[in-house]
């Protein structure tokens, strides 16, 4: 009955989650509307054309979308909704999709862990809508990545410790096809803080079954061929973050976002500060895991003797989150230093997403605890005695010392931080649900009728409230509207333009790419590394800038303005001047008569010729020329590696010019020049992929075909026909 309970309460937080949805809104908080909307506008565009969507040119003047990461474009659940369904339901329903498969993937794992059906039912409440998972919310390809995590810890369970031969085949199947799409999911840090917790769990798996490697290697090569299969997504993610900013990460980037030691008072006052965190990002350093799955925890830990067979499972929670939190410090701890030495791995930023990882364990704990509490015993080391009076006062001593060390808090924080505090009613609302979750925990233990129902419904209104009054209400929009509220250019000028950053160092969000207006600049997470300095005017004119949104020079300040620009480059020009950049990596602009290359480029003395533009998409340009000398085609199109160049259908070298911009040599007379963005990591993963799917489907067909034959351990051979 109590499972019940839990679900309907699951199912309404899942439902106050996705009342946007069936009310035809949007979800437009943060990230959500600035970045990841307008990209899957451009992805489904693109489907819908049925053309290319690896280079997007209204960003960045041009923009390796893909290799970015976060469309997640080559993912099979992306490509049906924004193939087939319109924008706005196609996003929201990619954004709600995670949160039902986290659920039931958790419960899955924790009742095989706990054999609870109410006890697993409760930790998948408290980690599918703990602070981590509704805060974030806004980086939707994050979450779902998270939501992988509890389905692969389960295979890796199966495939570790089932008797028969096809269900570990078939756990290790999973385990390969839920990692390659971790992968193409896009996200991988996100896919890091996943392979921390999956070996963490195998190795305890295999101390505790006495298996040795034999046992591992299998799930090291579903491992493999998931990482094969991912090889599209992760070989131009790799590209383009060789030519992003962060392609030499230093000590101060990677230590961005660490968790400073005291947001632990988030766990007992998560409304103390304005910003509810010690920072200014709250959905990155939102520590509140719920009062109830702390407390439980609490509670947990002062019944050390009760563990029963729980006690490794219990144990290995406690050693892991503890490392995890650790590693959430960042800056603050050791361990965070430990992965600066690792390869890729040093490239992340913001520690203190490891948060997931410190979350899943204390909702795990609490799972547990619920377990101890209900009472029941069954296969994995209940204690279901009832407790002596003694023994429940002991267990309350712990409860009571956290209510109390939380209404200190209250008292004590408008008095050392009276600039940070919120107002008197959010304050005590951390003493409130402390001595609320305390209270029904204690009720609970003594077994009053109704103290566990009570404790689930306050469980799922306590997360509920704290993640979305955060994360989506009233952060949602009608589509129509928000598109209609972007700022255009005088007249809905064409061409495109540029959005300075302000005088605050804030970047101006890509919102406005749902109007159609190209972008010279952006926000991105992989930002691609520019030469030129687009806050100035020489290299708005370069790059064919028409209009240039001024940013308010003041806070009070809320209306930006339009300001135009001319003279401006044209789309593809011939040039007859060259010039070597002054210093490797940097170029000065010129006059528009002249191009800035990087190697010498001889060209002899004469009038530029014409270059008219004939079709004009993303990723790829035609351009028809036709000069009296050999000359040099300039764009504006961003440069990258990916491109390549055929004049009349013959290869031609790219030329980087401008510092920033796409070019090639055209010889005298009249030439059609071809544009088009093949990056190679781009075909080769995936060819890659393909490979991997093949291996992986022999691989299953001979794990399975091997099962049919007599399964002979020691002297006893068992025939399964």
């Amino acid at each position: 009955m109590l499972s019940a309970w839990v679900q309907l309460a699951a199912l309404l937080s899942f439902a106050a989650l996705a009342a946007p949805f069936f009310l035809g809104r949007v979800y437009i908080a943060d990230d959500l509307g600035e970045f990841h909307l307008p990209l899957r506008n451009f992805y489904a565009d693109q489907l819908g054309r049925a053309e290319p969507f690896d280079w997007m040119p209204s960003l960045y003047g041009g923009f390796y979308v893909t290799g970015e990461g976060q469309l997640g474009a080559y993912h099979p659940l992306h490509y049906v909704l924004y193939r087939w369904l319109p924008l706005g339901a196609a996003f929201d329903l990619e954004l709600l999709a995670s949160y039902p498969l986290m659920f039931a993937g958790m419960y899955f794992f924790l009742k095989r862990l706990i054999q609870r059906r109410d006890a697993a039912s409760f930790g998948a409440l408290a980690f599918t809508f703990c602070g981590f998972n509704l805060l974030h919310f806004v980086h939707p390809n994050a979450i779902a990545i998270v939501a992988h995590i509890p389905w692969l810890l389960l295979a890796i369970d199966v495939a570790l410790s089932a008797d028969q031969r096809q269900r570990r085949a078939v756990a290790e199947l999973g385990i390969g096809l839920l990692t390659a799409s971790q992968l193409l999911l896009g996200y991988p840090q996100y896919v890091w803080f996943s392979l921390l917790i999956e070996t963490a769990f195998a190795a305890w798996l295999a101390i505790g079954l006495r298996a040795g490697f034999r046992s591992i290697a299998p799930l090291l090569l579903a491992e493999t061929l998931g990482v094969l299969i991912g090889a599209v997504q992760w070989l131009p993610t790799w590209h383009a973050l060789s030519d992003s900013v962060r392609q030499v990460p230093d000590a101060a980037f990677a230590n961005t976002g660490s968790l400073h030691p005291l947001n632990l008072v988030q766990l007992v006052a998560p409304y103390l500060f304005q910003t509810r965190v010690v920072g200014q990002n709250t959905h990155e350093l939102g520590l509140y895991a719920g009062a109830a799955p702390w407390l439980l925890c609490v509670w947990l830990f002062s019944q050390r003797r009760n563990w029963g067979s729980f006690r490794p499972l219990v144990r290995a929670l406690i050693v892991f989150g503890a490392l995890a939190l650790l590693l959430a410090t960042g800056q603050f701890g050791g361990l965070y230093r430990l992965q600066s030495l690792l390869p890729l791995a040093n490239r992340f930023r913001f520690p203190c997403r490891a948060i997931v990882l410190v979350q899943f364990c204390i909702a795990s704990g609490a799972a547990v605890a619920l377990a101890l509490l209900a009472g029941r015993g069954r296969s994995r080391g209940l204690n279901s005695r009832a407790p002596s009076t003694g023994e429940t006062e002991h267990a309350n001593r712990p409860l009571a010392i956290v209510f109390l060390g939380s209404v200190a808090l209250a008292v004590a924080g408008p008095l050392v931080w009276p600039q940070y505090v919120a107002n008197g009613m959010l304050v005590w609302c951390g003493p409130a649900l402390v001595g609320i979750a305390a209270g029904l925990i204690a009720l609970a233990e003594r077994g009053v009728r109704g103290a566990l129902v009570a404790l689930v419904a306050f469980t799922a209104l306590d997360l509920s409230c704290y993640g979305l009054s955060y994360s989506v209400v009233p952060r949602t929009a009608d589509l129509h509207q928000f598109v209609a509220g972007i700022s255009r250019p005088p007249g809905n000028a064409p061409g495109r333009v540029a959005a300075p950053r302000s005088a605050a160092g804030f970047t101006t969000g890509d919102r406005m790419l749902l109007a159609g207006i190209n972008r010279v600049d952006g926000y991105a997470g992989l930002e691609p590394t520019k030469r030129l300095n687009y806050n100035t005017r020489p290299a708005w004119q370069l790059a064919g800038v028409a209009w240039v949104l001024q940013p308010a020079e003041r806070a009070d300040e809320i209306e930006s303005h339009w300001a135009a620009v001319a003279p401006t480059a044209p789309r593809a020009r011939l040039v007859t001047r060259t010039a070597l950049a002054q210093r490797p990596g940097e170029t000065d602009p010129l006059p528009l008569e002249t191009a800035t290359v990087d190697d010498e480029v001889i060209l002899p003395p004469a009038n530029p010729g014409g270059a008219r533009v004939i079709a004009d998409s993303p990723g790829r340009i035609t351009v028809d020329t036709s000069a009296p000398t050999r000359q040099l085609l300039v764009t504006t199109e961003s440069f990258n590696s990916g491109w390549r160049a055929a004049v009349d259908d013959g290869a031609q070298r790219v030329v980087r010019v401008n510092g920033d911009f796409l070019g090639c040599i055209v010889e005298a007379g009249d030439h059609r020049v071809g544009f088009e963005f093949r990056p190679p990591g781009l075909q080769a993963g995936a060819v890659v992929c393909a490979c991997g799917l093949e291996l992986m489907l022999f691989t299953l067909w001979f794990r399975l075909r091997g099962s049919r034959r007599p399964n002979c351990q020691g002297l006893i051979c068992h025939d399964p026909h």
